[in-house]
């Protein structure tokens, strides 16, 4: 099948047959997944110094920006101001249901990290030099690793679908 872009019809629809192919082999797909996500959240949260709460608002600001960026670089809008998202201790306490007074203390940890920076709006965002970011150049093993880790869980759920494929033609 040919690629799709994310949300759309063709993507939703292969996102159903591969759902349907894990569901099916229970068992190896949440295994995988949870070595997986058991893996990278330990790994992620040694970069924060085990504090998963400011690695999620970490993520929660990095998403933002990556949201901006890819935006950006759509045909319909050139300024990245214009789409990037109002990332406030509100908001990201909404996101991810961590008490906004202990998103302010992350925040504060992530700007002494030099990481991010508050405008005079009071919203959020990465702080850039030479169009990257400090906390990906800081993270950049990390990033590195990640890679890596998500190429295998790819590869492992691509032999489970085969594996679910091979049985549906078998029964045929």
């Amino acid at each position: 099948m040919k690629n799709s872009a994310p949300g759309s019809p063709a993507s939703s629809y292969r996102a159903d047959g591969i759902a349907a192919a894990l569901e099916s082999q229970y068992l190896d797909y949440q295994y995988i997944f949870v070595e997986f996500l058991i893996g990278h959240m330990v790994d992620a949260a040694s970069a924060f110094d085990g504090d998963y709460q400011e690695m999620l608002v970490m993520a929660v600001l990095g998403q933002a920006r990556l949201g901006a960026v890819r935006a950006a670089a759509s045909p319909e809008l050139t300024d990245l101001n214009a789409a990037a998202e109002i990332t406030n201790a509100s908001r990201i306490a909404d996101v991810t249901g961590i008490p906004r007074q202990t998103v302010r203390r992350k925040l504060a940890s992530l700007e002494n990290r030099g990481w991010i920076e508050r405008d005079a709006n009071g919203a959020y965002r990465l702080v850039s030099a030479a169009g990257k970011s400090t906390a990906r150049r800081d993270l950049e093993d990390l990033d590195r690793r990640a890679l890596m880790r998500i190429a295998r869980l790819v590869a492992d759920l691509q032999s489970v679908i085969e594996k679910h494929e091979q049985r549906i033609a078998k029964s045929r």
